[in-house]
């Protein structure tokens, strides 16, 4: 009866670790080892079981040992290879984060430092073609200036050599008149018959004119109105004296020739016609062309009753008043 109980409770048990076998290996192992380490005996009754006719037990538990060894460790392979996987995944995916976050930034600070570079040189690039255009505008304005100042001067140069021409062409014309003038006038008439002796005779003619005389001389055409600005304008420089007159008087009665061709004029006056009343004279002349009678007022300085009309007339004036009042 030991035997059998013995037998049975040996049954119980291998029953028992094939069945915690099959579900789980691992635990069931460590059971075994526990148990054997902690009771050999059982370990012999197992051994004694399986010969005696536990070799199905044996096979079945050698089969779910297995079959529960596989699944568990496919199972726990499967959850180590997921979570292999969700970690490697999780990883990459952080790592790919990370790389392009990095990149971006990377990116980022390259096209700033790129646009930067741009303005930089685009700064650069407008201030000198400000310095360009500035100095382009500068040498435009020096040769624009440079320009007007040599047209003005040419300009000045071109005024003055049409004035030193106008100037030639009228000296040369009247020169020209001059010439024809003197080429073509005629000799006064010498009508020294006609008058004969009077008191214009003899070296000392002057003290023998009838009227008052005497008081005539500079200080007198030099106040005429009209003498200071027709003067200048006619190119007469001055009018000729007393002494000048009186020597041409003489040597015309040496001469007896009863004219005397007047300083600086085309005219000849006949100095036996002058007579005179008052501030008031008469006496012809002869200009080339014809003999004619004129009076004037050698105190105001008229000529036929006004103004002299050229140089001319104006030293013929005073060539009359000369004989008629100078001293």
């Amino acid at each position: 009866m030991t035997i059998n109980t013995r037998r049975s409770s040996r049954r119980r048990l291998a029953g028992l670790l094939g069945l915690v076998l099959a579900l789980q290996p691992a635990a069931g192992l460590a059971a075994i080892g526990t148990e054997s380490a902690a009771t050999p005996s059982a370990t012999e009754d197992i051994q004694l079981a399986q010969r005696r006719g536990g070799g199905g037990g044996s096979r079945g538990g050698s089969r779910g040992g297995s079959r529960s060894s596989s699944r568990s460790s496919s199972r726990s392979g499967g959850r180590t290879g997921f979570s292999n996987y969700s970690g490697s995944r999780s990883g990459s995916r952080s790592g790919s984060r990370q790389t392009t976050r990095s990149n971006r930034q990377g990116q980022a600070r390259t096209n700033s430092t790129n646009r930067q570079s741009n303005r930089q040189g685009t700064r650069s690039n407008r201030q000198g073609q400000a310095r360009t255009n500035s100095t382009n505008r500068q040498s435009n304005r020096q040769g624009t200036r440079s320009n007007r100042q040599g047209q003005v001067r040419d300009n000045s140069s071109n005024r003055q050599n049409s004035r030193n021409d106008r100037f030639d062409t009228r000296q040369g014309n009247r020169s020209d008149r001059f010439n024809n003038r003197s080429n073509t006038r005629r000799d006064a008439i010498n009508n020294w018959d006609r008058y004969g002796n009077g008191w214009y005779s003899g070296n000392n003619w002057y003290n023998n004119r009838p009227w008052n005389s005497g008081w005539y001389g500079g200080s007198y055409y030099n106040n005429w109105g009209w003498y200071p600005g027709r003067a200048a304008a006619w190119g007469v420089a001055s009018m000729a004296t007393f002494g000048v007159i009186n020597s041409l008087v003489n040597t015309a009665q040496s001469n007896e020739v009863s004219y005397i061709t007047v300083p600086d004029s085309e005219y000849s006056l006949y100095y036996p016609s002058v007579t005179a009343t008052g501030d008031t004279v008469t006496f012809e002349a002869d200009n080339g062309d014809s003999t004619a009678r004129f009076y004037a007022d050698c105190r105001q300085g008229t000529f036929n009753g006004g103004t002299p009309g050229n140089g001319n007339e104006a030293q013929l004036l005073n060539a009359a008043c000369q004989v008629a009042f100078g001293q």
